[in-house]
């Protein structure tokens, strides 16, 4: 969900992310992620996280992010959120973003104001949800040498093997759903290829 009281910042202050936004397109960005600021919290999800602090500078120094960037982020984001346009990464514009924020808040489901204390600075480390590279496959799950012919008995699947989204991250459970339909795909090859052994 694009929680709409929320923004992820780079050490700057700037906001750096599309939270609703296909995730290899934010990392394509090649700007590292410092914190979260979020207005809303829930307190079973602030274990672990410093805060929460009284105010946009606090938390700025609290995460090493520069004060005076995070407070012209604070001032564009909250004017666009008053408006309900996005001015930065166009949040809540699509079908799908409008879908994924909160229907209640108006004018921008996926905006609203961050002003109100406290505010939870939340650490964002880098993960991997899928690959751009891996082994290169045929649709029965075996790995292919360097001139395209399958190498027998080498089979691969999952996030080990040469993504069927190319650059992109449809959502959720996308990596998920392609591991298991290849691994159905090479259980289907395996067994047919021992049924005749």
């Amino acid at each position: 969900m694009d929680h709409p009281g929320r923004l992820v910042v780079s050490t700057s202050g700037k906001d750096v992310l599309h939270v609703a936004s296909p995730v290899a397109t934010a990392w394509s960005t090649g700007r590292a992620v410092a914190a979260e600021l979020d207005r809303g919290l829930h307190p079973r999800y602030a274990r672990g996280v410093d805060g929460p602090v009284g105010t946009p500078a606090d938390l700025a120094r609290a995460c090493g992010i520069d004060p005076d960037g995070l407070e012209q982020t604070l001032r564009r984001f909250n004017a666009d959120a008053r408006t309900g346009v996005d001015t930065e990464f166009g949040r809540g514009a699509s079908e799908q973003d409008r879908h994924l924020g909160d229907p209640s808040n108006t004018p921008n489901p996926c905006r609203a104001p961050v002003e109100k204390a406290p505010f939870y600075p939340v650490p964002v480390h880098a993960g991997v949800l899928g690959t751009a590279g891996g082994l290169r496959t045929d649709l029965d799950g075996r790995v292919l040498d360097g001139s395209g012919a399958p190498i027998d008995g080498l089979y691969v699947a999952g996030n080990c093997s040469a993504t069927v989204f190319h650059d992109a991250y449809p959502g959720a459970g996308a990596t998920l759903g392609s591991a298991i339909t290849r691994g159905f795909a090479v259980g289907a090859h395996l067994a047919a290829v021992t049924a005749f052994a």
